[in-house]
Protein backbone atom coordinates (compact mmCIF):
# COMPACT_ATOMS: atom_id res chain seq x y z
CA UNK A 1 0.00 0.00 0.00
CA UNK A 2 1.80 3.73 -0.95
CA UNK A 3 1.49 6.39 0.82
CA UNK A 4 -1.25 9.15 -0.17
CA UNK A 5 0.58 12.08 -1.36
CA UNK A 6 -2.40 14.75 -0.27
CA UNK A 7 -5.19 15.65 2.09
CA UNK A 8 -7.46 14.91 -0.03
CA UNK A 9 -5.92 11.54 -1.25
CA UNK A 10 -5.75 10.22 2.33
CA UNK A 11 -9.52 11.76 3.24
CA UNK A 12 -10.81 9.41 0.44
CA UNK A 13 -8.46 6.80 1.53
CA UNK A 14 -10.11 6.97 5.26
CA UNK A 15 -13.68 7.26 3.42
CA UNK A 16 -12.96 3.80 1.08
CA UNK A 17 -11.57 2.21 4.79
CA UNK A 18 -14.41 3.46 6.82
CA UNK A 19 -16.92 2.02 4.14
CA UNK A 20 -15.09 -1.58 4.52
CA UNK A 21 -15.69 -1.40 8.19
CA UNK A 22 -11.98 -0.88 8.86
CA UNK A 23 -11.03 1.21 11.49
CA UNK A 24 -7.84 3.57 11.60
CA UNK A 25 -6.19 3.02 14.65
CA UNK A 26 -2.23 4.19 15.77
CA UNK A 27 0.55 1.95 15.21
CA UNK A 28 1.39 -0.15 18.33
CA UNK A 29 4.72 1.28 17.79
CA UNK A 30 3.67 4.23 19.58
CA UNK A 31 1.98 2.81 22.06
CA UNK A 32 4.97 3.00 25.31
CA UNK A 33 5.99 -0.04 27.21
CA UNK A 34 5.45 -0.03 30.52
CA UNK A 35 7.30 -2.14 33.34
CA UNK A 36 6.30 -2.33 36.77
CA UNK A 37 9.15 -1.10 39.44
CA UNK A 38 8.47 -4.56 41.00
CA UNK A 39 9.44 -6.15 38.28
CA UNK A 40 12.68 -3.90 37.27
CA UNK A 41 15.42 -6.05 38.84
CA UNK A 42 14.47 -9.35 36.52
CA UNK A 43 14.48 -7.21 33.75
CA UNK A 44 17.51 -5.88 34.25
CA UNK A 45 18.74 -9.50 35.13
CA UNK A 46 17.07 -10.56 31.96
CA UNK A 47 19.41 -8.53 29.81
CA UNK A 48 22.35 -9.42 31.22
CA UNK A 49 22.21 -13.66 30.49
CA UNK A 50 19.51 -13.25 27.68
CA UNK A 51 22.43 -14.76 25.70
CA UNK A 52 22.59 -17.51 27.79
CA UNK A 53 19.85 -19.63 26.04
CA UNK A 54 20.34 -22.92 24.91
CA UNK A 55 19.61 -24.33 21.55
CA UNK A 56 19.47 -27.63 19.76
CA UNK A 57 19.84 -26.60 16.44
CA UNK A 58 17.29 -24.13 15.76
CA UNK A 59 14.77 -25.69 18.91
CA UNK A 60 15.32 -23.31 21.93
CA UNK A 61 16.02 -25.56 24.69
CA UNK A 62 15.39 -22.71 27.62
CA UNK A 63 18.00 -20.83 29.79
CA UNK A 64 20.92 -22.56 30.95
CA UNK A 65 20.47 -22.18 34.57
CA UNK A 66 23.77 -24.04 35.57
CA UNK A 67 25.45 -21.37 33.17
CA UNK A 68 23.05 -18.29 34.67
CA UNK A 69 23.85 -19.60 38.58
CA UNK A 70 27.63 -19.47 37.74
CA UNK A 71 27.13 -15.95 35.96
CA UNK A 72 25.59 -14.53 39.29
CA UNK A 73 28.51 -16.22 41.38
CA UNK A 74 31.08 -14.46 39.36
CA UNK A 75 29.30 -11.65 39.12
CA UNK A 76 28.49 -10.88 42.79
CA UNK A 77 25.21 -10.27 42.10
CA UNK A 78 22.70 -11.08 45.04
CA UNK A 79 19.83 -12.85 44.10
CA UNK A 80 16.67 -12.78 45.33
CA UNK A 81 14.27 -15.90 44.93
CA UNK A 82 11.19 -14.00 43.85
CA UNK A 83 13.53 -12.02 41.05
CA UNK A 84 14.62 -15.81 40.14
CA UNK A 85 10.80 -17.03 39.52
CA UNK A 86 10.07 -13.36 36.96
CA UNK A 87 13.50 -14.74 35.43
CA UNK A 88 12.39 -18.19 34.69
CA UNK A 89 9.23 -17.09 33.81
CA UNK A 90 11.08 -14.03 30.82
CA UNK A 91 12.83 -17.27 30.05
CA UNK A 92 10.19 -19.53 29.33
CA UNK A 93 7.67 -17.42 27.68
CA UNK A 94 10.24 -16.23 25.46
CA UNK A 95 11.32 -20.09 24.58
CA UNK A 96 8.13 -20.67 23.65
CA UNK A 97 8.01 -17.45 21.49
CA UNK A 98 10.72 -18.81 19.52
CA UNK A 99 9.51 -21.63 19.27
CA UNK A 100 6.23 -20.93 18.23
CA UNK A 101 8.23 -18.75 14.91
CA UNK A 102 9.83 -22.54 13.38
Amino acid sequence: MRTPTSQAEQRQLDKELQLLGIQDTSPVEDAPIVFWDEHKAALDWWWQVQDLLRYNECVCMGLDVLAVKADSELSGREVKVEDYHKLRLIAHTVTQLFNEKL
